[in-house]
């Protein structure tokens, strides 16, 4: 195989010409390879090799004042460039922007839902009502909702009578929705009752159960809704009385619609989450039935069996 002549010093300059101070090949450079050629050629014709060494220096210090300087053994930025601290720059930016997007939707949530949360104890009719069950109302230091299916029965100053129907959707079982629907109602009834000319709330609660009778539950966050048979499961009736011989008034809690299948099942669920919570220490009743039950079994065997005598 036939070896190529050596580069001349010329051919090695020119070789090396195209390389940027990184050492990586510059398209630019690479490109003007031939023109460079014409102009080296016509500087030698014209000064000869010391022309050449001048054009080619002169060259090369103009490409480093015009270049950023690169130090490839720097440890803090080898490439001349400041990428981390960029990046790093930018990733604080995004973080302090989330949070400051997060603070501000809930300040506007909080805002907003306060602006929009009616007042009964004011006026009360079927708008306002209705207002009250899609926006919610304020319930001590919470913030109340109801089902989304609803009905707004009666609502009138005149008679002083509030009543609506609700559909639950969302209690697993009657002890739910009893804890459920009876916090939704305290919260309504307490708003329409501070108003003077309100003196009776009812809050009807249904429930969609199907053929064997359990409930049935919306899906996908509501979207899907639950298809069954309404079924009443309870009335809530708050009346207040104002006394004409005194300042007292008098709030009453009635619960009715309740048929001993429903009564039934919310004691079993009862008695289900108590016996859960139930504690292991001994009471004194259990050192009484303890009690008890040794005075029966010596006046049933004798003394013997407790003093280990045959």
């Amino acid at each position: 195989m036939a070896r190529r002549p050596p580069l001349t010093a010329e051919e090695a300059t020119e070789l090396f010409s195209e390389l940027d101070d990184s050492g990586v090949v510059d398209p630019l450079r690479a490109r003007d390879a031939a023109r460079r050629k014409e102009i080296r050629d016509k500087v030698r014709r014209e000064g000869g090799a010391e022309a050449v060494n001048k054009l080619e220096a002169d060259h090369r210090s103009r490409r480093r004042a015009s270049q950023a300087k690169v130090d490839p053994l720097s440890a803090d930025d080898p490439s001349g460039s400041k990428a981390g601290e960029a990046i790093s720059r930018m990733a604080v930016l995004c973080i302090v922007g989330v949070l400051v997007l997060v603070v501000g939707m809930q300040v506007a949530y909080g805002v907003s839902r306060r602006l929009n949360t009616a007042n009964l104890s004011e006026r009360t009719t079927v708008e306002t009502v209705t207002h009250a069950m899609e926006s919610g109302v304020e319930w001590g230091n919470g913030f109340t909702q109801f089902p989304s299916e609803f009905t707004v029965n009666e609502a009138d100053e005149r008679t002083g009578v509030v009543e609506v129907s609700v559909v639950d959707t969302t209690s697993k079982n009657e002890l739910e929705l009893l804890s459920n629907s009876q916090i939704a109602a305290s919260a309504l009834s307490t708003n329409a009752l501070l108003n003077d000319k309100i003196n009776r709330v009812e809050y009807n609660v249904y429930v969609r159960v199907d053929d064997e009778g359990n409930f049935v539950h919306d899906s996908f966050f509501g979207f899907v809704k639950g298809q069954g048979a309404l079924r009443a499961m309870l009335t809530f009736i708050w009346t207040k009385d104002v006394s004409e011989t005194s300042s007292t008034i008098d709030w009453q809690l009635r619960i009715v619609g309740m048929d001993d299948e429903t009564a039934e099942k919310i004691q079993e669920q009862v008695n289900s989450v108590s016996s859960l919570a139930e504690s292991s220490e001994v009471t004194q009743d259990d050192i009484d039935d303890m009690e008890a039950e040794q005075r029966l079994e010596q006046q049933l065997n004798g003394p013997e069996v407790f003093l280990g005598k045959e």
